[in-house]
C-alpha cells in the first residue's frame, strides 16, 4: 500500500472512531416556547433538499410500521460502525434499494427487503449513491475509488481513482455528477466517469465521519468545506467565484470545541423568501445557521444553531432538525423560529418529507413522524444509534443505523 493511501485510510479510520463519541449539543439562542414530550415508541402504543408546496392533509396517520429488516453486512458485534446510506433507484423492473457495505460490497435489495444481488468493491463503502441519468448508479469507498454501477448486471461498469474518500453524496448535474471529498476537493464527471473538472481546497482539522455534499443553482457550484470555507465555482468548468471563511478557528482538539459543516447548504430563492436577492442557507454542527448572500458570499444574518444533516424547504419554511433534539420550522426570510418541537435530548437527523409528513431520527435509534405544523404523530424505537437521514422512497421510509441495520418504515 502506497503512504499516500495508507495515510488517508489511518485519517478516515481516526474520524470514524471520533464520530462514535457523544457530541456535545448546542442550545437554540432565542426563547422560543417549546413544546416538549419524549414519546412512548409507536410499537408500544427524501440532500437533500427537497422543495414542495406546504400542505398538511395529506400527512399520514396512525403508529409508524415496521415492513421489514435487513442487516446490510452481516456484521458481527464490536464491528466497526456503519455510516453507508441506502437509496431507492429506479430499473426496469422496478423500484430497488442499493446500500454499500463494510465488506467491500454493494448490496441490491427489491422493496420487500428480499437481496437480489452484491457488486465487489475494492474497499468499504460508506457512502450515499446517486443514480444518473443513463441509469448507472454511482457510490464511493473509503479508498477513494468511485464506481458507476449496472444494477440490473449487478457489476462495475467504470470506477476512477481520487485523492481521497467520498463519504457524502454525489449530485446529479445535466449528464453526470459532481463530488466533495472528505480532503475538500470538488470533482465534476460526466456520466461515463470522465472528469471535466476539479478543484481543490485546504485541509480541515478534526472532523466527523459526516460529510456535506454540494448544491448546484444556475450554474454554480456551492460547497460548504470541513475547513470553514464555502465556495461557489461555475459549473461548466469548475472556475473560482468567491469563498467565504465561516470559522474564526477550525482548530480543535476535543469534541466540545469542533466546529464544522457537515450538511448540505440550502438554496432560498428572493421569490421563497421575500428577501430581494437569493440566498444560501449554510449551517456548521456546534456553530451557527448562516444566510449568505449568493452574489459574493457575504453574511446577510445568521442564529446560532447546531445541525447535522441538511436542511429541506417548503413553501416558505425551513425545516430544520437539530442536536439538541428540536424540530423546527423557520421563516425563509430571516430564519426566526416559527415553531419548535422538542422530541428529546438526542441528536436529530433529517428531516425528510414523506406523504405529507416530516420523519427524522435521532441517535438513540427513535425514529419520529410529526405533521408540518408540528404535531407529534408517531414514534417508533430500533435499535442501536442513527447519524444519517431517513431515505424515502416509493414504498416508505429506509433508515440506516449504526450497527449495520436497514430498516423500512411506513
Amino acid at each position: 500500500m502506497s503512504l499516500p493511501m495508507r495515510s488517508s485510510l489511518i485519517a478516515i479510520s481516526s474520524v470514524m472512531m471520533l464520530s462514535a463519541c457523544s457530541t456535545i449539543s448546542s442550545l437554540w439562542s432565542d426563547q422560543t416556547e417549546v413544546e416538549t414530550s419524549k414519546p412512548q415508541s409507536a410499537e408500544s402504543n427524501n440532500g437533500p433538499s427537497v422543495q414542495a408546496i406546504r400542505t398538511d392533509v395529506a400527512a399520514a396517520t396512525g403508529p409508524i410500521d415496521l415492513l421489514w429488516s435487513n442487516n446490510v453486512d452481516q456484521r458481527r458485534p464490536a464491528s466497526a460502525l456503519g455510516f453507508s446510506v441506502p437509496a431507492a433507484v429506479q430499473t426496469a423492473q422496478g423500484e430497488r434499494i442499493v446500500i454499500g457495505g463494510q465488506d467491500r460490497r454493494v448490496r441490491i435489495y427489491d422493496t420487500q427487503g428480499s437481496e437480489l444481488n452484491r457488486i465487489a468493491l475494492k474497499d468499504s463503502c460508506e457512502s450515499a449513491a446517486l443514480q444518473l441519468s443513463n441509469g448507472l448508479v454511482v457510490v464511493g469507498d473509503l479508498g477513494g475509488t468511485i464506481y458507476g454501477l449496472d444494477i440490473e448486471q449487478a457489476k462495475v461498469t467504470w470506477s476512477v481513482n481520487l485523492s481521497s474518500a467520498l463519504i457524502g453524496s454525489p449530485v446529479a448535474i445535466d449528464d453526470g455528477f459532481i463530488v466533495q471529498t472528505s480532503n475538500n476537493q470538488l470533482y465534476r464527471f460526466s456520466n461515463d466517469g470522465k472528469k471535466i473538472w476539479s478543484y481543490s481546497d485546504a485541509l480541515g482539522g478534526l472532523s466527523l465521519h459526516l460529510s456535506p455534499s454540494p448544491v448546484i443553482y444556475k450554474e454554480r457550484v456551492y460547497a460548504a468545506q470541513s475547513n470553514g470555507d464555502v465556495v461557489a465555482l461555475k459549473v461548466d468548468n469548475g472556475s473560482f467565484i468567491w469563498k467565504r471563511q465561516l470559522l474564526l478557528s477550525n482548530k480543535a482538539s476535543v469534541m466540545s470545541e469542533l466546529k464544522v459543516p457537515v450538511a448540505q447548504p440550502l438554496v432560498i430563492t428572493a421569490e421563497q423568501s421575500g428577501r430581494d436577492e437569493d440566498v444560501l442557507l449554510v449551517s456548521v454542527f456546534q456553530g451557527e445557521l448562516s444566510f449568505l448572500s449568493l452574489q459574493d458570499g457575504s453574511t446577510l444574518s445568521n442564529r446560532k444553531i447546531s445541525l447535522k444533516s441538511a436542511l429541506i424547504l417548503i413553501g416558505d419554511q425551513v425545516f430544520v432538525a437539530d442536536t439538541s433534539g428540536a424540530l423546527s420550522a423557520l421563516s425563509a426570510l430571516d430564519g426566526q423560529t416559527i415553531w419548535k418541537k422538542q422530541l428529546g435530548d438526542g441528536e436529530l437527523t433529517g428531516p425528510v418529507l414523506w406523504q405529507g409528513s416530516l420523519w427524522v431520527a435521532d441517535d438513540q435509534a427513535t425514529v419520529y413522524r410529526l405533521s408540518q405544523s408540528g404535531k407529534l404523530l408517531a414514534s417508533r424505537d430500533l435499535d442501536g444509534r442513527i447519524d444519517r437521514s431517513p431515505v424515502a422512497g416509493k414504498n416508505g421510509i429506509l433508515v440506516r443505523n449504526n450497527l449495520g441495520s436497514m430498516y423500512m418504515l411506513r
